[in-house]
């Protein structure tokens, strides 16, 4: 009995080797590579965070950008974008007297906030990554922006709504800091052109934008 278990079991410690050791038995689970130029049916989301200009009130202030990514082939790419343009400042309206003991300023401020909504086309050059270790692309979105302009001081406050067709054109650039990694690192530089008004009143908000954030695949 004991020599016919162990012969079974030599058998299965043999068979198991030979297994292992066959071509294309590997049972080992390797990560598929998540990257858009061998598999481009990989969708992606983009967020980015950086500043913008605007023209009317001559300032820069904070952009957030968050993208949904369609990826039709490996060059071009179809996308969704949501952006966060928000502008702060104070005006100084007149010298007071505090109580007697000091002067001080009566200060207004104001906020603009924009929300730029675009749909976006993309042509990127995969094929550049093994020579200048980036992937460059170029982005140009047609899209509508809506604006709230919120107004206070000590005496008054108001609060507007704009809205108005809106374009942007950026230029970017994506480095993988590791190559099986499914998080690329991304830098934009653009223009953006969008004009919001309500009764005939224009507020320009157009300017340069620059951004940088991550790109992950899903």
């Amino acid at each position: 009995m004991k020599k016919i278990l162990f012969f079974i079991s030599a058998v299965i410690f043999i068979s198991s080797i030979l297994y292992a050791a066959e071509p294309g038995t590997d049972k080992t689970v390797i990560p598929r590579e998540k990257n858009v130029f061998t598999n481009p049916s990989d969708n992606e989301f983009i967020g980015k965070i950086g500043t913008a200009y605007a023209a009317d009130p001559d300032k820069f202030g904070l952009d957030l950008s968050i993208n949904y990514i369609f990826n039709i082939d490996p060059v071009f790419v179809f996308g969704l974008e949501a952006d966060f343009f928000w502008i702060n400042w104070e005006n100084k309206l007149e010298d007071v007297n505090a109580g007697g003991a000091a002067n001080g300023s009566l200060t207004a401020q104001t906020d603009l906030y924009t929300f730029p909504f675009f749909a976006n086309a993309t042509v990127r050059l995969p094929f550049l990554k093994q020579k200048i270790y980036v992937e460059p692309s170029v982005t140009i979105g047609l899209g509508y922006a809506f604006m709230i302009l919120d107004y206070s001081s000590d005496t008054e406050s108001d609060t507007d709504f704009y809205s108005g067709f809106a374009w942007q054109f950026f230029g970017s650039i994506s480095y993988k800091i590791f190559e099986r990694s499914a998080v690329d690192f991304v830098l934009d530089l653009g223009y953006r052109d969008t004009t919001p008004e309500k009764d005939k009143v224009e507020i320009d908000m157009s300017g340069v934008i620059a951004r940088i954030g991550v790109r992950m695949y899903i």
